[in-house]
């Protein structure tokens, strides 16, 4: 099926995308904040979760090859894309 989006279109929806990453990242690094005291080991493990993320998402966005075969594996439901949250995405 033909995507009925134009590049432009695309581009700037996948822009839009990252910018909405890239601002839940900073929210859930203050929440961490206001509701871990800074000398708690916590907030540091929070923290180091949320920059190895940020990382990782950048690596697989910038492995064009191997995003665009990660992309196929899931439109042929080859990848589980469900993250067992205690039901939290459900």
């Amino acid at each position: 099926m033909p995507n009925k989006f134009t590049p432009i279109e695309l581009t700037k929806q996948a822009i839009f995308n990252f910018e909405n990453i890239k601002e839940c990242l900073k929210g859930l690094h203050e929440v961490l904040k206001i509701t871990i005291p800074s000398n708690n080991i916590y907030l540091k493990i929070g923290e180091d979760n949320i920059e190895a993320l940020y990382q990782n998402f950048l690596e697989l966005m910038t492995n064009q090859i191997g995003a665009q075969e990660f992309m196929a594996k899931i439109k042929r439901c080859e990848i589980d894309l469900d993250i067992p949250l205690e039901n939290f995405l459900k």
